[in-house]
């Protein structure tokens, strides 16, 4: 954890309001992007990012995060894809798009059993990452964790996007293979 988020996380502890308003300064604008990526509607971004700060708040603590930013991009992600399903139930059918791999969302629950089971996951997801060439495993993770356009990441790689769109299949049909051998699906 760096030495801001240390500070950050010794705001919420304090309870001081101002940890808040930090947390917005540092993360706000990074939330903002994860949010309208998968939302795609800047209100429900902007209301995300609102959500993730309390969620924030509230969270912290008892919660004591090894990494505030994975843990503030957890949140994010949690809360996006909650209001997504809540979007696409009340539209039902209006042809949009779906989530990429939205089970890698990974979220916590209060279930011990699923808990261990998304521990095994998570685990086995980064064994498999792990295992893949660097240019592949940023590919995937940009476009399933933090859900950037295939055509950005094309951009960012400085490749086409006919490239990121075969790393990205040949990724997932090793990674299914993978899971498989695993025997976790």
């Amino acid at each position: 954890m760096t030495a801001e988020d240390r500070q950050l996380v010794a705001l919420f502890e304090s309870r001081d309001e101002h940890a808040i308003t930090e947390a917005g300064k540092a993360y706000g604008g990074f939330c903002y992007s994860i949010a309208y990526r998968i939302l795609q509607n800047a209100q429900d971004a902007e209301e995300c990012v609102n959500d993730t700060l309390l969620r924030l708040w509230n969270a912290i603590p008892p919660a004591k995060p090894d990494s505030l930013r994975a843990f503030v991009i957890t949140l994010t992600r949690r809360l996006a894809l909650d209001q997504y399903d809540m979007n696409r139930a009340a539209k039902r059918g209006s042809g949009e798009a779906e989530v990429p791999l939205e089970p890698l969302s990974l979220t916590a629950d209060d279930d011990p059993v699923q808990t261990a089971e998304q521990n095994l996951f998570r685990e086995a997801l980064g064994r498999f990452l792990s295992g893949l060439p660097k240019d592949t495993r940023l590919m995937f993770v940009e476009r399933y964790w933090y859900m950037m356009p295939v055509r950005e990441i094309a951009e960012v790689h400085g490749v086409g996007q006919s490239r990121v769109k075969m790393s990205l299949a040949r990724a997932r049909k090793k990674l299914e293979a993978f899971l498989r051998e695993e025997e976790l699906i």
